[in-house]
């Protein structure tokens, strides 16, 4: 073999080793002990691998986060549950709009809520003056049904209110998603629906919805007639 040859294979074989080395620091590793404690260590992962290697070893489907898939991240917790896993990567990407969705209390699914931060979290401004609060209720309101979930079953349909859930009074759409985290499907809850100004109640089960929701405001009159007539 010649000293020209010699030399090329020798670069060949650095540069294939260093690329080796390269695609080797993208990790996904998701380890869970006999007492169910889990460890996730995630080095230089895009979230598709992430959420790839969640549904493969957790059975766990991650929605709404199709715009990110790109995005690489370095993550590493112990966590307890699932549930305190995915919380964590969420606070870990900034995120606080979510809901889970369960089945025989097991966590099944995570879908991230676009759009839900308006009016209850940067109010308006108003020309109403004083009374502008005495005069209107905020509520949550539809923007659209998650395809092949409850709500689609149960009929729900964009440009619906909602303004009990379980009975509590929801008065903003991170309210509602706060409240739905707190069921597992094992349970059920009854949600007052107002359509078209005709409200209506619905036995759902606890846990994901499937809506995806925003804050409105509609006049306090209205508002308390609806809880009245029910």
């Amino acid at each position: 073999m010649t000293l020209k040859r010699s030399a090329l294979l020798f670069c060949l074989v650095f540069l294939t080793n260093l690329f080796a080395a390269n695609m080797a620091l993208a990790i996904v590793s998701i380890e869970t002990a006999a007492e169910g404690k889990i460890d996730f260590n995630a080095r230089d992962a895009t979230l598709n691998e992430i959420f790839r290697a969640i549904k493969e070893k957790l059975k766990i489907e991650v929605k709404g986060l199709e715009d990110l898939a790109g995005k690489e991240i370095s993550f590493s917790y112990s966590a307890e549950t699932t549930e305190d896993l995915l919380k964590s990567l969420l606070r870990h990407l900034g995120i606080k709009n979510y809901a889970l969705e369960f089945a025989d209390a097991t966590l099944r699914r995570l879908v991230v809520v676009h759009g839900a931060v308006n009016a209850a979290s940067t109010p308006a401004k108003s020309t109403r003056g004083v009374g502008d609060q005495d005069e209107f209720a905020d509520v949550a309101r539809i923007q659209s049904i998650v395809e092949g979930s409850q709500a689609e079953s149960a009929g729900l349909q964009k440009g619906d209110y909602i303004l009990e859930y379980d009975g509590v009074r929801i008065s903003s759409a991170q309210q509602l998603v706060r409240e739905v985290e707190k069921k597992i499907s094992s349970s059920q809850v009854e949600l007052l629906v107002v359509r078209q100004k005709i409200p209506s109640r619905l036995i759902l089960n606890g846990g994901f919805i499937g809506v995806r929701v925003t804050t409105r405001k509609i006049p306090r009159n209205e508002y308390e007639a609806y809880l009245g007539r029910n």
